[in-house]
């Protein structure tokens, strides 16, 4: 069964746990959750635990983003795999992992790559340039037959004529295969100062180390690192205990900004 919020208390209470941290007047941040569709994390989605997860997060695209959504994308293995799937809000939010994900997005049980979907991000909001021709599904083929014979359409919603403030929810439970990319990525990003954050989760009920994603949230000033070892424990912290775990300085400083 999906987890209900009271929405309304989740986002005041973000809004009150914001201004505590010093941040009165809070900012217009487009809001982007990436969720890891990679094989290892299947038995979580199908279990219901990753529609959950964002669920949880759902306040933070009500309170940041203008118009009250989280702009979802899904990843596993390669640049065909890094998907836009749409967007999630207060109305469409309860089932959204079961109803648009799982078994239906490209690359879904595939492998771990970080930078494909995280380029995309940036596309998104403004801060590259799209891809000459864009990577979709082609007609035909598994992806071709399952949407009755024609791809599926990506949400065309990239504007690079505007560069958008943004903040990137990245859900992932595994080591990725693409370390030297992701890692010339975020340098890059940096060096440009993209205004994207990206705040990674690293999700794993068997104990996994995390150590490049350790290493990138200490290099860079784009990103942080939470790492859940215990998601069911997490699903049942208080709104105010997850808005403490994302509310640290480092994102304080980029809010201000």
């Amino acid at each position: 069964m999906a987890l209900a919020l009271d929405l309304k208390k989740a986002e005041q209470t973000l809004v009150l746990d914001l201004q505590k941290a010093g941040i009165t007047n809070i900012p217009s941040v487009d809001v982007a959750f990436d969720l890891d569709v990679s094989g290892s994390f299947d038995d979580e989605h199908k279990a219901g635990l990753t529609n959950d997860i964002v669920s949880r997060l759902i306040p933070w695209g009500l309170v940041f983003d203008p118009d009250k959504k989280i702009d979802m994308f899904t990843f596993s293995n390669g640049a065909r795999n890094a998907y836009y799937v749409g967007e999630i809000n207060e109305k469409n939010y309860l089932n959204y992992v079961w109803d648009n994900i799982i078994d239906k997005v490209p690359g879904y049980n595939g492998g771990t790559d970080y930078h494909y979907v995280l380029r995309k991000n940036l596309q998104h909001f403004g801060w590259l340039a799209p891809d000459v021709a864009a990577v979709q599904p082609k007609s035909g083929g598994f992806f071709g037959k399952m949407f009755g014979g024609h791809a599926q359409p990506a949400a065309a919603s990239v504007n690079t004529s505007v560069k958008r403030k943004s903040l990137v929810l990245f859900g992932t439970d595994g080591d990725n295969s693409d370390k030297a990319e992701t890692r010339q990525l975020l340098q890059e990003m940096e060096q440009r100062g993209d205004e994207m954050y990206v705040q990674f989760f690293a999700f794993s009920n068997q104990g996994g180390q995390f150590r490049f994603l350790q290493e990138i949230a200490d290099e860079f000033s784009n990103t942080g690192l939470h790492i859940c070892r215990n998601i069911p424990a997490f699903l049942k912290m208080s709104d105010e205990e997850i808005n403490q775990i994302l509310i640290q300085q480092e994102l304080i400083d980029w809010l201000k900004k």
